[in-house]
């Protein structure tokens, strides 16, 4: 676990405290915080992106056979990968809400599902890409999913005015219940790839 994270990109953290302490300063400055809701919504997109593109880059960069052959194989280095990377996500998620908790009067299963739906619509978005592509392409497509799902978001909270209210709960509750099924699948079927691949060198090793 020590060593992988000196393997984790710095642009991760950056990423991470960037958009921490953006919410942090703009509540702050912000004079309607409710309204800062689907700003942060909005960039947490991009959060899952950079956490994705880690764990899939040896997959993406065709340097997976050879991970396969090392000490620690590519299943378990991602593995660890994943768990850091959830843990730090976690807790920016957990900070954000915390800062917003005390800002608006949605509660803190509402602010969940507000902020969390857009980023596992992301998480889905961009793993269906990488467990079906395989190219240098594979994360400029995945950032292109990122972008729409960032702009989708954008649209729906300027054009429906009352998104954030009670007579909408019931669409973010399915949306999220369906978009966590949704990415669980593609983070297994991901994971199911690697075991084959590692099946696979073991074979011809």
């Amino acid at each position: 676990i020590i060593s992988q994270l000196g393997y984790i990109r710095k642009r991760v953290w950056v990423m991470s405290l960037l958009l921490f302490f953006g919410t942090l300063f703009g509540l702050y400055f912000c004079k309607a915080p409710a309204s800062f809701v689907w700003v942060v919504s909005s960039v947490l997109p991009f959060i899952s992106l950079v956490s994705i593109s880690e764990i899939a880059r040896s997959i993406t960069y065709n340097m997976e056979e050879l991970e396969m052959s090392c000490k620690y194989n590519l299943l378990e280095v991602s593995l660890i990968r994943l768990g850091i990377l959830g843990v730090t996500n976690l807790a920016i998620l957990i900070g954000i809400l915390f800062l917003f908790m005390g800002k608006t009067d949605f509660g803190i299963i509402r602010l969940g599902l507000y902020l969390l739906t857009p980023y596992l619509l992301n998480c889905y978005g961009t793993l269906f890409v990488v467990n079906r592509l395989k190219s240098r392409e594979t994360m400029y497509i995945c950032g292109g999913v990122t972008a729409f799902v960032s702009i989708l978001n954008t649209l729906i909270t300027s054009f429906i005015d009352e998104v954030y209210t009670e007579s909408y709960r019931l669409f973010w509750v399915i949306s999220f219940i369906i978009l966590a099924v949704l990415s669980a699948k593609e983070i297994v079927k991901l994971f199911k790839k690697m075991e084959e691949l590692q099946w696979s060198s073991s074979l011809i090793a």
